[in-house]
């Protein structure tokens, strides 16, 4: 049977996603819990796969990990969480042999600003973003053709605003590249018609936002997944986090991508 879990984490904790062999990762932290639990053996023949690699720093309430297994799916969250460190599964769902987490159809990313801008600024630049553009400059990673982004919000939250950012998928630092150009135009530093010339392929470096405050909110898919939100996974996101508001922010975030 092929399992998939949605997965949150507090990406301060890690050197990243990607399994590295001399650091502690959230790949690699899975995979040892599912070898600990007797869920998988061999990663390879077991085909895990992961739906998005964040950056160092970057935490995630929804992203996806998706293996295959004996056990039931709800034997396996449990399982997984009894093991895991700083990872918690919170959903499930049975999916196809042939289900890669990457294949998703669309990639939910929120970025808290923890500080009032003009709200009327920073929409104006985010409206700019939705559809495709050439978003050569907004990457490490460059795409070989223009790249589509569905829709990027804006709204206030608390002390200041969360910008919410929804594609089928991102390159490396896209949305923080994006949040930098959105912020540089809301403080004056940046004109709008600039961003609009990077779009269109002009040579632009409006720097980089800094990668604690950015959230995976979801990664979706056509499968349904069943919640699972036990106290052990509220406790400990309840826990974490003191200096950027991650505790009160990872709460309303964990809540609001169960229920979407």
């Amino acid at each position: 049977m092929r399992v998939a879990l949605k997965i949150s984490y507090d990406g301060r904790a890690f050197y990243g996603h990607q399994r590295q062999p001399d650091a502690r990762t959230v790949e690699g932290e899975c995979l040892a819990a599912l070898k600990a639990a007797k869920i998988l053996s061999d990663p390879g023949k077991a085909f895990f796969r992961s739906a998005s690699r964040t950056d160092r720093g970057v935490s995630a309430v929804g992203n996806v990990i998706a293996f295959n297994t004996s056990l039931r799916p709800e034997a396996v969250v449990g399982a997984f969480n009894d093991k895991s460190r700083g990872v918690w599964a919170w959903a499930f769902a049975a999916v196809p042999d042939s289900f890669h987490p990457r294949h998703a159809e669309e990639r939910w990313y929120r970025y808290h600003l923890l500080r009032r801008l003009p709200l009327d600024a920073l929409r104006a630049a985010a409206s700019a973003f939705e559809g495709e553009h050439d978003l050569r400059w907004f990457t490490s990673d460059p795409p070989a053709g223009p790249h589509a982004i569905s829709r990027v919000e804006v709204n206030p939250a608390g002390e200041g605003e969360v910008v919410d950012v929804r594609a089928q998928s991102f390159r490396r630092g896209m949305i923080r590249r994006i949040v930098a150009a959105l912020v540089g135009h809301a403080a004056g530093e940046i004109r709008l018609a600039e961003i609009e010339a990077a779009l269109q392929g002009e040579r632009h470096d409006f720097g980089m936002a800094p990668a604690e405050p950015l959230v995976l909110m979801d990664v979706r898919y056509a499968v349904r997944f069943v919640p699972l939100l036990k106290p052990k996974v509220l406790d400990e996101w309840r826990e974490i986090g003191e200096g950027l508001e991650l505790r009160s922010r990872f709460l309303r975030d964990l809540f609001e991508a169960a229920h979407a």
